[in-house]
């Protein structure tokens, strides 16, 4: 009568294996594809993105239109520093839960490394919107540089997206999550005192 449970018990453990190892491919399938993707959208297409960045601008300074205006390399550097900014944070939320689902594979749930994995993907999460808030910014004041004095702009914005707001409700229910891991782990081990 026991030989059917062990069965049934190792039939879920192989097929939580695959499960979490598949999720955590994904995950990272997902990450590596964003970052290489911008990647490639900057170096095969950079004029392309330099000019969607400048026509995003030109309504704050109608000098960035004209088709004489040119980019430094130095602002240029900068723009695509400022931009793939928020892509490596994002990536690396993708990272964290693709490792997260990979520790669930090998039967680790309840510990304190995932507590802080998860907390740390759900932190960053709630961060990213703001983040390319200021990735504008950044960018406002590279193209700056290359403005002639009284025709440099400064574009501020922490307006919130409908994006934006998901990303910041995935971040905190990531944390609760984590959160919950924790304090499950306490009652476990507290639970273990007593046995």
């Amino acid at each position: 009568m026991k030989q059917p449970i062990t069965d049934q018990k190792q039939h879920s453990s192989t097929r939580l294996s695959l499960v979490g190892k598949g999720t955590a491919i994904l995950a990272w399938g997902l990450g590596i594809v964003y970052t290489v993707g911008e990647l490639y959208m900057w170096f095969n297409h950079g004029t392309v993105m330099l000019q969607g960045i400048l026509q995003a601008f030109s309504d704050s300074q109608p000098l960035l239109a004209e088709p004489s205006f040119q980019l430094s390399k130095m602002a240029i550097a900068l723009l695509f520093i400022l931009n793939f900014l928020p892509i490596i944070v994002t990536s690396a939320v993708w990272l964290l839960a693709g490792l997260f689902f990979l520790r669930l594979s090998r039967n680790e749930l309840w510990t304190a490394r995932n507590f802080k994995l998860l907390w740390a993907a759900g932190i960053l999460n709630i961060l990213s919107p703001f983040l390319y808030q200021l990735s504008w910014t950044g960018q406002s004041l590279a193209i700056s540089l290359d403005l002639p004095p009284g025709e440099r702009i400064f574009v501020f914005s922490l307006g919130l997206s409908t994006n934006s707001v998901y990303d910041v409700v995935v971040g905190i229910i990531l944390c609760a999550f984590a959160w919950m891991i924790r304090e499950s782990t306490k009652i476990h081990q507290e639970n273990e005192l007593y046995i």
